[in-house]
């Protein structure tokens, strides 16, 4: 359950980023949200399109030209839950690179639904739509090499 204070970080967070919004950027999960992993393609566009008539649309996601898989922007603790076969969460202590927030365009990395508020993906519709579109028994397994995604690093304990 989010709470004001919550929603004020996370406003905080994004008016700090504003004077930087053309530039890539690496950030850490955790916490002001983790990152589900799905595959692209037509099971993502599948995906998308479930996502897009739940009320309120469907939150931040990014894309990758040259990668096939989906990063979509999900609340912090997500991590901590989640159980789908058909996706892999990504929390802390890892960091993932941003496109820059006004990337909408299929090069490198960009953002396929924008993230222009406080609104991210709501997990348990995610996982609802992936048990809905039921990707291949393989794709598990192969998200979790996704792990290793350049950029998608853990950070030094210290």
């Amino acid at each position: 359950m989010r709470t004001a204070d919550d929603w004020s970080e996370l406003a905080a967070l994004l008016r700090r980023l504003m004077p930087v919004a053309h530039l890539p950027t690496t950030r850490p999960l955790g916490p002001h949200y983790d990152v589900v992993i799905t595959e692209a393609g037509p099971v993502g566009d599948e995906l998308l399109r479930l996502m897009d008539v739940l009320p309120g649309g469907c939150g931040p996601v990014i894309a990758d030209a040259g990668r096939p898989v989906l990063r979509w922007v999900v609340p912090p603790g997500t991590g901590g839950w989640w159980h789908s076969r058909y996706g892999t969460c990504l929390s802390a202590p890892r960091s993932i690179p941003f496109p820059p927030l006004c990337n909408e365009k299929p090069e490198g990395l960009y953002w396929l639904r924008p993230f222009r508020t406080d609104r991210r993906v709501e997990p348990e519709d995610l996982a609802a739509a992936l048990d809905a579109v039921r990707p291949s028994p393989d794709t598990h397994r192969e998200l979790a090499a996704f792990r290793d995604l350049p950029g998608a690093a853990a950070q030094e304990q210290g």
